[in-house]
């Protein structure tokens, strides 16, 4: 459980911090490059999945455990 928690929570914070860089991108001066924090975003994504998967898992075994 605290591991889906744990992913869940890094995954989002990768998530709002693309988001910013990303919002922060065309106002900078150098005019960096869109496709790292699209990678972010897409590792936040997969690692808020993957932990939303593993709470369910553990809940849905703690059910099953209770109803035998």
């Amino acid at each position: 459980m605290f591991v889906g928690r744990v992913l869940f929570l890094l995954g989002m914070a990768f998530v709002i911090g693309s988001i910013v860089v990303l919002g922060m991108v065309p106002f900078s001066n150098g005019g960096g490059s869109y496709i790292p924090p699209l990678f972010a975003l897409l590792n936040g994504f997969l690692a808020m999945g993957v932990g939303e998967l593993v709470i369910n898992e553990n809940q849905r075994k703690n059910m099953d455990k209770s109803r035998s």
